[in-house]
């Protein structure tokens, strides 16, 4: 765990924030001494991690067009940024051999302005290892296999490392049906209470770690800027039922899960399904759905993934932090000098690096089942 003066010595009491984009291998600043002006990393679960570099001084008026480094050695910027180029971006304060990697990915997207007057930016934008997965669509099938053996052939498929928790029960035909890899990935995280994201370039596939220990612990007014939680109970339930057909016999099967059994609360919180139970004692608070399950085993699953996303929905917030490049999802933060109510851990589902002229900021989404 990691409190505020143990940050400080290693940012060097966050003094020189700085970065290291390179594009097809070049350092943009030290190799090409262009002029970064912004460099934005978008991190969340369930989605692929996406960046936006702006150059502002890419323009060379006399030849009109956008080149770095002198005449014998001048660099075509738009070879450079070609679509599918790799691109890698770290995050930090002080010496740039000792920033953090944030995201690697390729670029997508290209944008400048050519307005009356000044000098156009040129903006570079991607995305991580998640992208290709959205690339193209497939059908194909998997027979007697849990549902983590077709995530890890999508992980090899797109030459990324697997980190896939196994999942349970095999299932006796797992179909991918004219969908992308992306679709297809969500399908499974969904039915199995499972999320997913990519790190550097391995697959994470597996439940949420909100019951490990907190990585970094932010007081307000202390590295913790501005906090806006919000308790909601619209989503809250008691019970979950799924109801589905047995493969053997075509009986009637009903999957249950009921409050308790959703993860991150303990005896000291009270989590949404309780409150739900004790703000309307006469609703029973059931959730009855019907779902293309076959066995009592793959029902109770269902059962207990909608439940477990339902109740993390239950406290959710927006952090502002000082930049720092470990907040990503997926890892638990601790809040201090809230107050009873919200001065506890939070799991991270998303986080947004932002560095510009401005200073360096980070912004944290993140869920919390109990208050």
């Amino acid at each position: 765990m990691d409190d505020v003066e143990t940050l400080e010595q290693r940012h060097g009491d966050y003094f020189a924030p700085t970065f290291v984009v390179t594009v097809g291998g070049k350092d943009l600043v030290r190799d090409l001494f262009l002029t970064v002006s912004a460099v934005k990393v978008d991190l969340k679960e369930k989605a692929a991690g996406r960046f936006s570099v702006t150059v502002a001084n890419a323009f060379n008026w006399e030849h009109r067009e956008f080149v770095a480094g002198e005449t014998e050695d001048r660099v075509d910027l738009l070879d450079l940024f070609a679509f599918g180029a790799e691109v890698e971006v770290k995050l930090g304060y002080g010496e740039p051999a000792r920033l953090d990697t944030v995201l690697t990915g390729i670029v997508t997207e290209l944008t400048t302005t050519f307005g009356a007057g000044g000098t156009p930016e040129l903006e570079i934008a991607g995305y991580d290892g998640l992208y290709p997965l959205t690339i193209g669509k497939k059908t194909r099938a998997w027979e007697d296999a849990p549902d983590s053996d077709a995530v890890a052939e999508i992980a090899s498929d797109h030459n990324l490392d697997a980190d896939i928790v196994a999942t349970t029960p095999a299932k006796p035909r797992i179909d991918q049906n004219e969908e992308t890899d992306f679709a297809f990935l969500e399908k499974l995280a969904e039915r199995n209470g499972a999320i997913f994201y990519v790190a550097g370039k391995t697959l994470r596939f597996g439940p949420r770690r909100n019951d490990a220990d907190a990585a970094i612990v932010l007081p307000w007014g202390g590295g913790l800027v501005t906090f806006s939680p919000q308790a909601n109970l619209a989503k809250q339930i008691t019970e979950v039922q799924v109801v589905g057909t047995s493969a053997t016999d075509g009986a009637q099967i009903t999957g249950v899960a009921r409050r308790g059994a959703e993860s991150g609360v303990d005896g000291a919180t009270t989590g949404g399904a309780d409150r739900v139970a004790e703000a309307m004692p006469s609703n029973d608070g059931v959730l009855r759905i019907r779902a293309a399950v076959h066995s009592q085993e793959e029902a109770d699953e269902r059962a207990r993934a909608i439940l477990e996303e339902r109740a993390q929905d239950f406290v959710t917030g927006s952090a502002d932090c000082i930049g720092l490049p470990e907040l990503r999802p997926d890892i638990n933060v601790s809040f201090e000098g809230l107050g009873r109510g919200f001065s506890k851990t939070y799991w991270v589902s998303g986080a947004v690096h932002d560095l510009s002229g401005s200073g360096f900021k980070t912004t944290i989404e993140v869920q919390e089942p109990s208050l």
